[in-house]
């Protein structure tokens, strides 16, 4: 486990399948994060991404981000790994009543704390759509820099929309 101030980063538990489940199915959520057609995610479908989020698993590392009370806020991890050039790719998700309360900027601290110190990350990197500016903010705070942007990548409620891609490196060590 993985504490802050606002939100502890730990493994996934069986209790934490529904709240995650509506999570997935809101639909701001899913605009805001899913580049592919935002179809509803079954609670059958919930089970088996809850199964594969194990401390054995290789390339993909996903945190429950749960708050001070215990209740499940959102995820976060990092969905890819270049191990040759110590290059990880990072995802957050905060649930709908959750936003706003400062619970993803700290978890994304946190997360970046861990892939640094605890996997020997180099560099990190995101991509969120342009429209999601809490996201950027967010990935801003955390002291990640724009690096480009892939025009009109993604089409999403009626017109294609740009990809900004963002991007922090491992501090520099004494």
């Amino acid at each position: 486990m993985i504490e802050g101030h606002l939100v502890r980063l730990r493994a996934f538990e069986r209790g934490d399948v529904d709240a995650n489940h509506a999570f997935v199915n809101d639909r701001e959520t899913l605009r805001g994060m899913l580049s592919g057609i935002p179809f509803p995610s079954s609670m059958e479908d919930e089970y088996r991404w809850l199964e594969q989020q194990t401390s054995y698993s290789r390339g993909e590392y996903q945190f429950a981000i749960e708050d001070a009370e215990g209740d499940l806020v959102g995820r976060c991890g990092v969905i890819r790994v270049d191990w040759k050039n110590r290059v990880g790719e990072l995802a957050i998700m905060i649930g709908t009543p959750y936003r706003g309360r400062g619970y993803g900027k700290e978890a994304m601290g946190l997360l970046c704390g861990f892939c640094f110190n605890e996997m020997n990350l180099h560099k990190l990197k995101v991509s969120v759509f342009a429209f999601n500016q809490a996201a950027i903010r967010c990935y801003e705070a955390n002291g990640f820099r724009r690096e480009g942007v892939l025009e009109r990548e993604i089409f999403r409620d009626g017109a294609y929309r740009d990809v900004v891609l963002l991007a922090r490196f491992q501090p520099e060590t004494p």
